[in-house]
Parts: C-alpha cells; structure tokens; sequence
C-alpha cells in the first residue's frame, strides 16, 4: 500500500467524521433489545435495510426460521421468537472478475436497557462525551457495525469495484448466549473467503474466543424451623462455603484447561455468579430454613475443551468439597446444566486473510496489531464450523456492555473504517 493511498483514505473519512456520527447516533437511538426469548430488532433492522438499498447493494431478509429444519440443526437454540420481525438483513456486492470475497458481520441486537442506573444519558439518548459515545449497543455492537457500513458505503461512492464479493450483514439474536441469526445466514449460504465480526474487542485481532457453560449448583437442605430443638441444616451456609469455593475452583479449572491465548492477566478463563435463589417452583415461601439454594453460574472454556470434559473436571471438584469439608457434608449438592454449550472456537493462524488484515491494521495506524484471544464468548464457532469460513474478531474499545453508561471510543470507528478499506483493497482483488 502506497502513503497516497493511506492519505487518500485518510480523508475521506474525516470529511465524513459529522455524517458517521449521526448515522451511528441514529442506530443507537432505536431501540433493539434482546428480551429472551423475544427480540426487538425489527425498527433498527429496517433503517439498516434502507441505508443498503440507498448505497445500492443487493439486500435479502429473512427470519431465522425461514431457514428449512433449521431447528433440527445442533446450532439451533430453541424457545426463542421471531413472530414480530426480526429479520436478518444481508447486503451484497457482487465483484466483477471472481476475486477473493469477504463477510463484514455483526448483530444488531443489543443488551436490555437495565441496570437503570445511567448517568451520562438516557439508554437510547445517545450523546458524545469526550470522543465517546454513549447509549445502550454503542460498543456491543452497533459501532461495529457503523464501522462497517461506513466502509462499503465510501467504497460504493468512492467508485472502487471489487474483484471478488462483498458482504455486510446486520443479524439478530445474538445476545442471551443466541446465534441463530448467524446459523440462518450461514445455512442459506452467505459464506465468504473470510469474515471479521465487529465485536468489541478493544481493537485487538481476537482469532479465538472462549466457549461458555451455564448452570446450576443445587445445595438441598432440611427445611423448617427448630422449634423443637433439632438440627437443621441451612442450605444458605452451604451456598455461603460453596461461593468461596468457587474461587477454589477457577484456578485449579485454569491449570487444567490452558491455552497459550488465554494465560494473560485480565485474559485468564473466568467465571460469574449471576443468581442465587431459594425458590421451588410456584411454592410458597415462608419464614424458616428453604430447603434448597440454586447458585447460578457460568464458566468459561479455552478452544477444543468438550462438555463431557468440562462436567467431569467439575464434578470431580465438587465431589471431593462435599466429601471433605465440615460444612458442605451436611448437604446434598446437585449439579445441572442450564442452557446450551456456547461452543468456543479458534481459527487457523496461518490463514491468509489474517495476515492480511495484520497488513492492513498496521497500515493504517502506523501500529503494531495485537494478535489475542477475546474475554468473551460468542457465535463464532458458527461462521468457523457451520460456515467454514476463516473468521477473526475485531471492534472497538469501550466499556459498561450490558451495564449503564455503555461507550464506545468514536476514534477507533474512523480507524476501523480505514482499514477496512484497506483490507478490501488488498483482499477482494
């Protein structure tokens, strides 16, 4: 890539920097929520779908399960619904000479507005604060998908012709542990020679990303009260000594299941308590000892790591604590497993496309590409193992996703546009 080019590119993003603002202002402006198992992404999607059509490109939509026996496929997640339009939108441009081609993908869906305790600005009252951005979805993921918009549209008006395809895709459900927006786009064949999925990934190339299990650790008790005296055994001091546990146990799950991609401080495999409850069903409650604790959890994995693995290790562990400890042996611990397998996923390095993208990051920026594995799990073992596609992660920095006061750093947007561009320059050729 000559200095011209990079100068030429350059500026005409800036030019464009007030127009990408508002246009990415207005995205984070409709609301798109995911509220398992319902989604409202219809709106957001239908200003995506217009703004494709506006740039000239081919578009398709269609719901996830517009996709024949799409819900017999081991991808699928059932109990979720797309009665109220939540339409996937793919937008095509066809290149002239059977080139290279690539996807640009992200999900339009974003978090529910709660925690409501925002401060900067109301969740869908996006406002910029000091080169930030906030508003509900501004980092996951809609600056992602700004970012690549923006990219094919300046290409479209710019009067590049790409050699092989191009495709940008806005998908719904993804959040919630989803991905049955992505397993319809990949089934109905919208695969490519590479992707990049706009995740939020602080700008760093992610070729990997941890699976996540989800479940329940059940502490069963004696309910009541001892009027008489006897001993009762609370399930809530079990559920007390088994979350100290916990701490226990990522680190010995850490030494079993390492990765050279996820050793680093702040990049280890991690785990989250998200719930705890004494609640049996439609039962009444009432004053007195419950007679058990649920502990919701999640536990993240490294690439290649099985669920057959992962619940033998971690019964193994729970095992032993309930045989062992003074406190745990007064219980009966159950251990169930909640939701499906988020499946991790890594993509060959020596794919040809990274070390394009590598190119082009640096490029641009004049900085070296930080080569990684992301903090979290996703849907990208869809594109990689349904889609066969070579697929990395990159997105901008930001912070508080799916908390208040979202942000995301509006000057890793113009910067991802860049090489963007140059990506496809070099790779669609």
């Amino acid at each position: 890539m000559t200095e011209d080019i990079k100068r030429s590119v350059y500026l005409q993003i800036e030019k464009r920097k007030k127009e990408i603002e508002e246009w990415l202002k207005k995205l984070v402006s409709i609301p798109s929520e995911n509220r398992y198992p319902d989604g409202f992404e219809a709106d957001a999607q239908n200003f995506i779908e217009d703004e494709c059509r506006k740039c000239g490109l081919e578009v398709d939509t269609f719901l996830p399960t517009d996709i024949r026996n799409i819900e017999k496929h081991d991808y699928w997640l059932s109990g979720r619904n797309y009665g109220n339009g939540r339409k996937n939108v793919i937008a095509r441009w066809k290149g002239d000479s059977g080139g290279k081609s690539v996807l640009l993908s992200g999900h339009v869906d974003v978090a529910p507005f709660e925690p409501d305790n925002w401060k900067e600005t109301r969740p869908f009252v996006p406002v910029i604060k000091e080169g930030r951005l906030y508003g509900r979805g501004a980092a996951d993921m809609k600056g992602g998908l700004a970012a690549s918009f923006w990219a094919v549209k300046i290409l479209r008006e710019s009067g590049y012709m790409p050699a092989g395809d191009i495709i940008f895709e806005s998908l719904v459900d993804e959040e919630f542990a989803g991905g049955n927006g992505t397993l319809a786009a990949r089934l109905k064949g919208y695969n490519t020679d590479f992707a990049i999925v706009t995740e939020p990934t602080r700008m760093e190339i992610c070729t990997a990303c941890p699976g996540a299990i989800l479940g329940e650790l059940i502490i069963r008790g004696n309910a009541g009260i001892p009027y008489m005296g006897q001993p009762i055994y609370n399930p809530i001091d079990g559920a007390s000594r088994a979350i100290c546990f916990f701490e226990e146990w990522i680190k010995y799950w850490r030494d079993k299941n390492k990765h050279e991609l996820f050793l680093e401080k702040g990049k280890e495999l991690n785990y989250l308590l998200w719930d705890i409850s004494t609640r049996v069903s439609d039962e009444l409650i009432q004053m007195g000892t419950p007679a058990i604790v649920k502990i919701s959890w999640v536990v993240w994995v490294s690439p290649g790591t099985s669920e057959e693995y992962f619940f033998k290790e971690f019964r193994k562990f729970w095992d032993e604590k309930a045989g062992q400890d003074e406190v745990l042996k007064n219980f009966d611990l159950e251990i169930k497993q909640t939701f499906h397998f988020v499946r991790p996923w890594q993509t060959d390095g020596s794919s040809e496309g990274i070390d394009t993208i590598i190119r082009s990051y640096s490029d641009y920026t004049d900085k070296k590409a930080d080569i990684a594995g992301a903090t979290f799990s996703c849907d990208m073992a869809i594109y990689g193992d349904v889609g066969r596609i070579p697929v990395i992660l990159l997105g901008p920095r930001g912070d508080n996703l799916h908390g208040s006061d979202e942000w995301v750093l509006l000057e890793d947007i113009y910067n991802l546009i860049g090489i963007f561009i140059l990506f496809i320059k070099d790779w669609c050729k």
